[in-house]
C-alpha cells in the first residue's frame, strides 16, 4: 500500500533586504522542528523510498535534518517546479513511479491545499487540525490503494497529523 508523508519545511528566516525567497535558511527553531520531524518519522519506523522536495534552501535544510534522524537512504529529487507549484498532486503522479513511500517536502499554500485535496476524509482530531492549517514543520501521513500515476483527489486516508511541539 503506497504511503505519502507530506512535510512542510520548518521555520525559516524572514526575507531580508535583497535576499530572494528561494534562499531563505532555517532558523534555530526551524532546525529543531526538522530534527523533530525526522524523529517522528523514525519512531513510526517509516522507510522512505523517494524524497520529492522543492529546491529552496529551507526545504533542502529541512531534508538534511530529517535525513540525519531516519534509517533509510532514499532517492532524493530536488525540483524547482515544486518551489513554484500551487498543487503537488501532479508531481506525485509524474514522479512517484513505483515508490512505496514518498516523503514530499514543500511549501504552503500548496502543501495544505494538496493535503485537503487528496484526503478521503478529514474527520477526527487529526483531520480537524489538518483542516485548520498546515504549520511549518508539520507532517501529514496518508495511505491509499493504487498507483501514483492514477492518484486522484479524495483517494488517500489520513493516518496521522503531527504538528511541531512549541517550547
Amino acid at each position: 500500500m503506497p504511503r505519502l508523508l507530506l512535510l512542510r519545511h520548518a521555520t525559516a528566516e524572514r526575507a531580508g533586504r535583497g535576499e530572494a525567497d528561494h534562499d531563505r535558511a532555517l532558523t534555530k527553531t526551524g532546525k529543531k522542528e526538522a530534527t523533530d520531524a525526522g524523529r517522528a518519522i523514525a519512531e513510526r519506523a517509516e522507510t522512505i523510498d523517494l524524497v520529492l522536495s522543492s529546491d529552496a534552501k529551507r526545504t533542502r535544510e529541512t531534508w538534511d535534518k530529517v535525513a540525519a534522524e531516519i534509517n533509510s537512504k532514499p532517492e532524493v529529487r530536488f525540483l524547482r517546479s515544486m518551489f513554484e507549484a500551487n498543487d503537488y498532486l501532479p508531481a506525485l503522479k509524474s514522479e512517484g513511479r513505483k515508490a512505496g513511500t514518498i516523503l514530499l517536502i514543500g511549501h504552503n499554500p500548496a502543501m495544505h491545499g494538496t493535503a485537503v485535496e487528496i484526503a478521503s476524509s478529514l474527520a477526527g482530531r487529526d483531520g480537524g487540525r489538518l483542516r485548520a492549517g498546515f504549520a511549518t514543520g508539520a507532517l501529514a501521513i496518508f495511505d491509499f490503494n493504487g498507483e501514483w500515476k492514477t492518484l486522484r483527489p479524495g483517494q488517500m486516508q489520513l493516518v496521522a497529523f503531527v504538528e511541531p511541539v512549541e517550547e
